[in-house]
């Protein structure tokens, strides 16, 4: 079992019900694009990463209902100014809270003004004045694995695009089996496994479009120390250990591949994670 029937497989473990839980979390995903540090008056690299860490540091210790952000830049995939954010926050009213006060929370960070104007006209000019919304995605705490640990180096950070599959085409499948299967997958695979250093399930909540012939989507959010990593997984190990009778294995897995749908998937980026802005 290589790398890609891990992926399938483990694109399915983000899945539970369609509906809404409120004990889940929210993701939102926005995208915004640097300006070519060769147009930028007096900008250097050096100083854009002083700036931006800056920024980052002194933000995410003061917006509390910001629980997680990744910032992920450019690495084989997507324009080379594209900057992808990922912020996790309990609700959509915590995130529109934060986003809303943001100019106060400013404030409080440099509470000077001749200070926070500087920072500001260095930190502004980095940056093309626009973003694009990609979408508000309901986050799967049931199986979610959080990073062990700070890393000094950035990380790199896969973004999957999966469909699970209408229950009434899955031969005897129920909802609480499927919920059982991906529990039993998570437990005994994605957490035990050292190179998944985090792993977000990000389902359908507000933003893109659901169901159809496809299946329900969901988005598989992997994080990895190197891109070697991600690419030369194999998990055979860990399924071995957790099924190790070979016949109830075969079973399991026909199982669990019933729920995915049709094997489609969309590759959506592959970044590096700026492990420094990290909150």
């Amino acid at each position: 079992m290589r790398f890609t029937i891990y992926l399938i497989s483990i694109a399915l473990s983000g899945i539970v019900q369609a509906q809404y839980d409120p004990e889940n979390h929210v993701v939102t995903l926005s995208k915004y694009y640097l300006e070519p540090i060769s147009e930028v008056e007096d900008g250097s690299a050096e100083e854009r990463k002083e700036v931006l860490e800056e920024d980052a540091k002194k933000l995410n210790a003061l917006e509390t209902k910001l629980l997680s952000s990744m910032t992920l830049g450019h690495f084989w995939s997507g324009r080379t100014n594209e900057v992808l954010v990922v912020n996790e926050w309990a609700s959509v009213s915590d995130a529109d809270e934060t986003i809303r006060t943001r100019g106060e929370t400013r404030k409080k960070a440099w509470r000077k003004d001749d200070d926070r104007q500087e920072h500001m006209s260095k930190f502004n000019k980095y940056w093309i004045g626009k973003h694009t919304d990609v979408g508000l995605y309901e986050l799967n705490m049931k199986m979610l694995k959080r990073p062990s640990r700070k890393y000094k180096d950035n990380t790199v950070v896969t973004m999957t695009r999966y469909y699970l599959a209408p229950l009434s085409k899955i031969e005897d499948g129920s909802g609480d089996e499927r919920d059982e299967m991906l529990q039993s997958w998570f437990d005994n695979v994605i957490d035990k496994d050292d190179k998944v250093l985090s792993h977000m399930m990000l389902q359908h909540y507000w933003s893109g479009s659901a169901g159809g012939p496809h299946g329900w989507p969901i988005v598989i959010v992997n994080e990895y120390a190197t891109i070697e990593d991600a690419l030369n997984e194999d998990v055979s190990e860990l399924v071995e250990a957790a099924w190790p009778d070979e016949e109830e294995r075969k079973a399991f897995m026909k199982k669990y591949r019933a729920y995915w749908s049709n094997g489609k998937h969309e590759d959506l980026s592959i970044s590096n994670n700026w492990v420094n802005l990290r909150k």
